[in-house]
Order: structure tokens, then C-alpha cells, then sequence
């Protein structure tokens, strides 16, 4: 193999849709990439499977660097993988009909342009949209409009940081693949054949291939 097609590093941070909670054969996605870059690319890879369970964007942008900066070494070539939103758009509280955000959409936009702008300085980084929840009670289809906004919030900011950006949430939104997934996981978390979903995605995705050099 040439020069540069072994060793890449993959640090995937986000929240329990990266961590893959709820799926049986374990990992979420990131696994799944990595277990095809091998078979399929024959590509010698370590995936970092960084992703914290309720994690909001104002957690991960304690921690984000740190780590990763802990993962990297100047003889392999990193790529930065992130996908957030879902515990942004989640209810902070419950007063009857009303619900509040976990953190506001200002704040939320913030901390992403923050952690993704410092992100692409510091490696190749792709930005992975939120994914919906089940499109079911009251509750979980306002959580999908906190989403829809998140989004087109996150598309603009990646477009202004000329980060490749993975746009999710209305396949997943209308998908019935995905959304049966939820109704088997718990709602909010797909079973194994959702995470199959996403990584297939992902793969499919030219940022993704243009990042690896498939």
C-alpha cells in the first residue's frame, strides 16, 4: 500500500447516536466504519469510539481537544468525525405544556462553531448532522423541530468554515428504516439495523471518501 493509506486515526465525538447505545452488536457507527475500512479497504485504521451518553455541546467542548490531541501522532494522519445536537434540542424541563431546551439554540450554535472552527485547524474534520428521534408523541415531534433548526444552523456554519458537512435529518426524519429502528430501540436510540443505517451513510458520503482517500 502506499504512502499514507495505513494508519489513519479516527476520533468520533458526540453523544450516545456515536457511543451506540442500544445496539447489540456494540460500537454505533464509528465500529462499523472502521470494521469496512479494513474489510472492504484493507485499511489498517484505529477508530476512537468518543462519544458520552446526555453529552450537550457545552460538554463536549470542554473535552473535545484534549483528547484528542492525546490520540494524535505526527506519523499517522488524523481525521476528526463529530456529530451532536439531539441532547441540545432535548427538554431541559417540563412545566405542564411547556419545555425548554437543554441549551438554547444561540448557545448551541456557538458552541459548534466553536468546537468544528478549532477543529479544522487542527485536522481534516467532517460534521456528521444531527439525527431525528421517533416521529411519535408531542414531545419527540417538537424535539424534531428543535432539530430542524439545529441543523439548518449547523449546514450555514459548516459552509462558512468550508467543513464537510452530512445533512441527516430529514432521511432519518422520513426514513422508515431508521424510524422503525427507534420504535425498536427506545425512541430516541435506533437498534443495531439503525446504526447500520448511518454507517452506510456515512460510507456512501463524499466526505467521508475524500477525507480516507477511497
Amino acid at each position: 500500500m502506499s504512502e499514507g493509506k495505513i494508519g489513519h486515526r479516527i476520533c468520533c465525538f458526540g453523544d450516545s447516536l456515536v457511543n451506540g447505545v442500544r445496539d447489540a452488536d456494540k460500537g454505533g457507527w464509528p465500529m462499523r466504519l472502521g470494521r469496512r475500512l479494513l474489510d472492504d479497504a484493507k485499511r489498517e485504521t484505529t477508530i476512537y469510539n468518543l462519544g458520552i451518553r446526555a453529552e450537550t455541546t457545552e460538554g463536549l467542548k470542554a473535552r473535545w481537544k484534549f483528547e484528542a490531541e492525546l490520540r494524535m501522532v505526527p506519523d499517522f494522519p488524523t481525521v476528526l468525525m463529530f456529530s451532536f445536537g439531539v441532547n441540545d434540542a432535548n427538554h431541559a424541563e417540563d412545566r405542564g405544556e411547556e419545555t425548554t431546551m437543554r441549551v438554547s439554540p444561540a448557545t448551541s450554535a456557538g458552541n459548534a462553531a466553536e468546537i468544528i472552527g478549532e477543529a479544522a485547524k487542527l485536522a481534516p474534520t467532517l460534521w456528521i448532522g444531527p439525527q431525528a428521534v421517533i416521529n411519535g408523541s408531542k414531545s419527540s415531534q417538537e424535539i424534531n423541530e428543535r432539530l430542524e433548526g439545529l441543523n439548518q444552523i449547523y449546514l450555514e456554519t459548516a459552509r462558512g468554515l468550508d467543513v464537510p458537512y452530512l445533512d441527516v435529518l430529514n432521511t432519518t426524519l422520513h426514513d422508515e428504516a431508521w424510524q422503525r429502528a427507534l420504535r425498536r430501540g427506545d425512541g430516541y436510540h435506533p437498534d443495531k439495523v439503525g446504526y447500520d443505517r448511518m454507517a452506510e451513510l456515512i460510507w456512501q458520503w463524499d466526505g467521508w471518501q475524500n477525507a480516507l482517500g477511497l
